[in-house]
């Protein structure tokens, strides 16, 4: 079913999307919404992130979601918002509270509310002991009610894990129980679930673009495109994120090649307007365009490490081709240790107040002791700061490729994970840029 909808908003400075044109606007055919188990979410002992996953996932299979919910170990609230899920929401998703312990209830809310009993599966109980004798354990009596259905529900496979899902069918309506561990949630959304939530759904086509950018505020995006976050569909996200703000644009339509019709005009404005600070689509990283850009030039990479603190390594460690391309790198947490590998003494007398000189100097001596064609040095931060350092807080970068280096700075206030890690990024996209100097 669709309806016509005249989209508020004021003309851009380009025709070339305008907010105030007609749009077909699709009603998603299912909406859901997931339940996040667990006492230790509600004691803020885990940070649930398994429902962010969840719905950004299902607004790709044209499933809308409407509410999200938090509940504890406790079975008459668990039966409850199970049950309201059940009542108003074409499909159900539960998270947690899958395991074998006493305070592991959602198979009995399940059961519950569906007025069923659970019934032990002998195949689900074979595979079962299976797990625990290749581990070279005996099963613990406590795990058998995970090899358990009711008579409404299907088993959703886990080789990650000894929890099985379960998929409830009854009439028009789904409830969905998927196990906490993200590893294990992921990787039965990806092969089981989505799919056959999919093709549940097959009237709607969800077309998803991510634009990727760095070195613009949330704050400043939304200025500069304000009016594209009033169209409807494509309906326009922005999220802030490790590597960046990204920019993602979502529509509705009844064929893949009608959804990305609509999304076209609007990525094209979307560059117009910032496109100098676009680093990347959709699933690409950072880290997969370096080494991209390393093997595509035939340039290996030595890297030694300040105030990240060996972060920009460990980040292309977990990247296929990470061998081929990084030829070594050293974390300078002591400056005088510096010297062995080649960094001027000059540099390590200035350890607390480095300035950009600093980190070509990083860089060159990378370049020399990993024999690479390219050196990558960051300095540590300024705590003692000059007028050739800059302030408090300030990390200098510098790329050595051949005879030239380039060099950048940033302001990293603390040595939070989170700000190492955005500075990781700033240098990835740096190298980027000096490995591609024609964009």
């Amino acid at each position: 079913m669709s309806r016509i909808y005249f989209a508020r908003g004021h003309a851009l400075d380009a025709p070339s999307f305008d907010c105030t044109i007609q749009h077909t606007r699709w009603d998603p055919y299912m909406h859901a919404e997931i339940i996040s188990i667990g006492t230790e979410i509600l004691m803020g002992e885990i940070v649930d992130t398994n429902s962010g996953y969840l719905a950004a996932e299902l607004a790709k299979i044209g499933v809308e979601v409407r509410w999200v919910t938090k509940v504890g170990d406790d079975p008459d609230r668990l039966h409850e918002v199970i049950k309201r899920g059940w009542i108003r929401s074409d499909v159900t998703i539960t998270t947690g509270g899958l395991g074998p312990t006493s305070d592991d209830l959602t198979r009995e809310s399940i059961a519950r509310v569906m007025g069923e009993e659970m019934v032990v599966q002998d195949d689900l109980l074979a595979n079962l002991k299976a797990q625990f004798e290749g581990r070279g354990v005996p099963m613990p009596a406590t795990n058998i009610k995970q090899a358990t259905l009711i008579a409404s529900a299907e088993v959703v496979l886990n080789p990650m894990g000894t929890a099985p899902g379960w998929w409830v069918n009854r009439g028009d309506r789904v409830i969905i129980a998927m196990p906490g561990p993200p590893r294990e949630l992921s990787r039965m959304w990806d092969n089981e679930l989505a799919p056959k939530l999919r093709s549940m759904n097959p009237d709607v086509a969800i077309i998803t673009r991510t634009l990727k950018t760095f070195g613009i505020s949330e704050g400043g995006l939304d200025e500069m495109l304000s009016p594209l976050f009033k169209s409807e569909n494509p309906n326009l996200g922005i999220y802030s994120k490790q590597d960046g703000i990204h920019l993602r644009a979502i529509a509705t339509a009844a064929t893949e090649s009608e959804a990305r019709a609509l999304i076209l005009p609007m990525e094209q404005e979307i560059r117009r307007i910032v496109g100098h600070a676009i680093w990347g689509l959709d699933d690409e990283t950072a880290v997969t365009q370096v080494i991209d850009a390393l093997k595509r030039v035939g340039k290996t990479v030595g890297i030694i490490e300040g105030f990240t603190g060996g972060l920009l390594t460990s980040s292309m460690n977990e990247a296929p081709g990470y061998s081929d391309v990084v030829a070594g790198s050293i974390v300078a947490s002591n400056a005088v240790a510096l010297q062995r590998y080649g960094v001027p003494q000059e540099v390590s007398n200035t350890w607390n107040s480095p300035t950009s000189a600093s980190a070509g100097a990083l860089a060159m001596a990378a370049q020399n002791f990993f024999e690479s064609h390219v050196g990558v040095g960051i300095t540590g931060l300024v705590v003692e700061p000059t007028e050739a350092s800059g302030p408090v807080g300030t990390a200098h970068m510098a790329f050595a490729v051949g005879d030239l280096v380039a060099s950048r700075s940033g302001n990293y206030p603390t040595q939070r994970l989170r700000i190492r890690s955005r500075a990781v990024t700033h240098a990835l996209l740096e190298l980027i840029a000096v490995l591609n100097p024609t964009g």
